[in-house]
């Protein structure tokens, strides 16, 4: 496990080097790349919020299939079989993607990708931000809110997780600025950590493309 110290000084050295690289894919790519290599977000791993998602989720879809953009390696997800039908993790580091196809779990698949333009013609129940909207920028952010809607199910939800609840205003706000109404706010905590926010977000109109009969079909999703 890295020190504690090492781990905020390497976040109070990277924040400006994100803010730096970000608008450049190749260079954030490897920055992030970086980071896993040196172990920083390892600590990470073995840290469990309860498994709040997947009880969440099983509320309005039971055997769901789940889309986890900014995934890392995904360890901290506890995905035990039999409580999701599928999942797909995409994140920015082939590092990140690496080790969470090495953990071998059924039914998942991996792709390394930049969320802020990644696209999909599959429909999920449930999309998962864990720790993810604080390295976009505020209309990286909204863009991205914007489009997710047209990766959901009829009655798929999108899960916004955050543990720096001094940017939950921000995020409510931001939120509601990009179409999406909170269906339920929720305290978590990760292992030992700071308490955090869950956010359940439903679109608050009909995605633009998507007809809502073939949106509930079951048959047609993978």
């Amino acid at each position: 496990m890295t020190n504690p110290l090492v781990r905020a000084v390497a976040r109070l050295t990277m924040r400006p080097l994100r803010m730096l690289v970000r608008p450049n894919r190749r260079m954030n790519a490897a920055l992030w790349n970086a980071q896993y290599a040196l172990g920083l977000w390892r600590y990470l791993d073995g840290m469990s919020d309860g498994g709040m998602p997947l009880s969440l989720i099983e509320r309005w879809a039971p055997d769901p299939a789940i889309l986890d953009l900014g995934c890392g390696t995904s360890a901290n997800l506890p995905l035990a079989p039999g409580r999701y039908r599928r999942y797909h993790g995409v994140d920015i580091s082939r590092r990140a993607i690496d080790q969470a196809r090495a953990i071998g779990r059924p039914d998942t698949s991996f792709e390394v990708a930049d969320i802020r333009t990644f696209d999909t013609t599959d429909r999920f129940d449930a999309i998962l931000l864990r720790e993810v909207i604080y390295y976009l920028s505020e209309t990286e952010s909204a863009t991205l809110l914007r489009r997710l809607p047209g990766m959901l199910t009829a009655r798929g939800r999108i899960l916004v997780q955050v543990y720096d609840v001094a940017q939950a205003e921000e995020l409510l706000r931001l939120v509601r600025g990009s179409g999406l109404a909170v269906a339920e706010e929720l305290s978590t905590r990760l292992g030992s950590g700071p308490s955090g926010i869950f956010l359940v977000l439903t679109a608050t109109a009909e995605p633009a493309g998507r007809g809502s009969g073939d949106a509930g079909d079951d048959s047609a999703r993978p």
